[in-house]
């Protein structure tokens, strides 16, 4: 049970940050889509649509001629039946003709009733009803003159049945009559008369039951042509009645722009929220300390260094720990500087290496701080560019870049000349890379590197080398032989998992002492920016207007100018952690 709540927790807690780290695609996705709504309703003109009741009734004709005719078809089709007839080319040019224009209507029925609406649409309210009227009447002229064709072929029909059962029952009469003529003919003291009576008698019983049923029809189809014709004369609505005439709508059914926007807001927001979520799963990129750790497997981060947008660029850099020492990224350094400290207390370092996966993931910018910050708590610190395809450590310490490294390597200059004491801080030695050699990995390799950087351990507390990144080339991973320690740089939400994951398996393949990570970029969530907010390590807000309105409680004790330091190494390492670590 306590695990199946862990993983919940966990799941909903990354649920969250994907998120928080997203929001922009859940709340530009909506906005953008409500937009578009919102633009094109403004644009669109308004549309009315008003609608005509019609009721369905039978044909008369059909009723009159075969009475079993209707009940052979269900009303659902009949009423279907009607749907097409309106829809039909027939009633299409009638309406034209008596409109002067082609209208489209959408014909539907009204429920279980042989109800039918017409409904129009127009750009104003009184064309919409003009031409859901005009359409109802037209058709209903049309049904009535169908009607009346109807009623005239149901006439023929029947006038033809009564003919052809009149002249079977006059058929049927013919011996009755020819009989007829001979008695009148005869008195009746004729002995022949009473011989004639009683044939007659006898084929008008021979032929009662035929006669019966012929003249039965003959009656039946003769009442029906009656009601036939009165049908006829009382037609006028063609079997179409008009129950509910269009009226004039009050307010257009398009566009709807109010309900429009919130639909399209709403299904923006699932949208972006999908989108966030496939973008999420699209990156590769490291972006959380526990994604770091879980890449590099089983090493610790010692820092979290937020983006610092006083930094510069590559061709003027700017240390924080120097330019904004109370800000959030100095406090960061500081804190990676104290992580050190610790960490060399089990076993001493005093020569680290400084690499990252790929390049531009502020390795340098990370070494010069972390330098800096070592010379500032008292420390003499030595800082060595061993990245001699694209050296910058130079312009960050503000020396002359080409005397340096290869230069003594090479024999050209001695180790004490090469080294350049930085105008940033008079704590911090700087040996550069010098001119570019075409062999760098060699050149790296060479025993003479070696002997520098056992040289510069000797005479320095601190000793940064600068590296170039692992992937591309192999220069990190041969000066990882000469270090106590290896501080592996990411960059977040730029080094990728698989980068920094194939990068740690080559230094350790190389047996290169890997010591601690660093994130840089990091979100301020992630470096506890609030926090030194509130005890003013962050001296502006981020939101200039917002700061006019919030004051910070700050201290009533006044800050010291200068700088208050111990003055041994002794002092140092006390005050920082403490006599019995001492």
């Amino acid at each position: 049970m306590l695990a199946s709540q862990d993983t919940s927790e966990v799941s909903l807690d990354e649920y969250v940050t994907v998120l928080r780290r997203r929001w922009l695609w859940i709340v530009l996705t909506p906005l953008l889509l409500g937009g578009l709504s919102l633009f094109q309703n403004l644009r669109a003109e308004p549309v009315y649509a008003a609608s005509a009741q019609m009721l369905l009734r039978s044909d008369t004709s059909a009723t009159l001629v075969n009475p079993t005719a209707v009940t052979a078809s269900t009303p659902e089709r009949a009423l279907q039946n009607e749907l097409s007839r309106i829809n039909g080319r027939n009633v299409k040019l009638a309406v034209a003709e008596a409109y002067g224009k082609p209208i489209a209507v959408r014909a539907i029925a009204g429920g279980e009733d042989d109800v039918i609406i017409l409904q129009a649409k127009a750009n104003t309210a009184k064309a919409a009803a003009e031409r859901a009227n005009v359409y109802a009447e037209t058709y209903q002229s049309v049904r009535r003159d169908l009607q009346l064709d109807d009623l005239t072929k149901g006439r023929k029909v029947l006038q033809q049945q009564i003919d052809d059962y009149q002249a079977q029952v006059d058929k049927i009469n013919e011996p009755l009559v020819a009989l007829d003529e001979e008695i009148l003919k005869l008195s009746p003291d004729d002995p022949r008369y009473a011989t004639l009576v009683n044939a007659r008698q006898q084929v008008k019983e021979r032929t009662d039951a035929q006669r019966n049923e012929a003249q039965n029809q003959l009656n039946e189809y003769q009442q029906r042509l009656q009601v036939l014709n009165l049908s006829e004369r009382l037609t006028t609505t063609g079997g179409i009645e008009i129950l509910n005439p269009a009226n004039v709508p009050s307010t257009p059914v398009s566009p709807t722009i109010m309900r429009d926007f919130l639909q399209a807001v709403f299904i923006g927001l699932f949208l972006g929220l999908g989108l966030a979520f496939l973008r999420d799963q699209l990156d590769d990129s490291l972006r959380t300390k526990a994604e770091v750790e879980r890449a590099v497997r089983d090493i610790p981060t010692f820092a979290l260094v937020p983006y610092d947008t006083t930094s510069g660029d590559d061709r003027h850099p700017k240390l924080s720990t120097l330019t904004a020492p109370m800000s959030a990224t100095a406090e960061s350094y500081r804190g990676l500087r104290t992580a050190i400290q610790y960490a060399g207390l089990s076993q001493p370092i005093k020569v680290m290496q400084i690499t990252s996966a790929s390049a531009s993931e502020a390795k340098t910018t990370t070494l010069s701080n972390l330098a800096m910050a070592f010379a500032l708590s008292g420390k003499r610190v030595a800082v060595m560019d061993c990245d001699l395809r694209k050296p910058k450590l130079h312009r960050f310490m503000q020396v002359d870049g080409t005397k340096g490294f290869t230069t003594v390597v090479l024999g050209d200059l001695p180790l004490e000349e090469a080294m350049q004491t930085s105008p940033l801080h008079p704590n911090v030695d700087v040996l550069p890379a010098g001119y570019l050699p075409p062999n760098p990995s060699e050149l790296l390799n060479h025993e003479r590197t070696s002997r520098i950087i056992e040289s510069l351990a000797e005479r320095y507390s601190m000793v940064f080398i600068d590296c170039p990144p692992v992937l591309p080339v192999t220069d990190a991973l041969v000066i990882s032989r000469n270090v106590d320690a290896t501080l592996f740089v990411t960059m977040a939400n730029k080094t990728s998992r698989r980068a920094a994951k194939r990068a740690s398996e080559m230094l350790r393949q190389v047996g290169a002492p890997l010591l601690a990570t660093v994130i840089t970029g990091a979100a301020d969530r992630d470096t506890y920016v609030s926090l030194y907010e509130y005890y003013g390590y962050v001296q502006q807000s981020k939101i200039p207007v917002i700061g006019r309105f919030i004051k910070r409680n700050r201290s009533d004790i006044p800050t010291a100018t200068e700088d208050m330091l111990p003055q041994s190494e002794d002092d140092i390492i006390e005050a920082e952690t403490g006599p019995e670590s001492t």
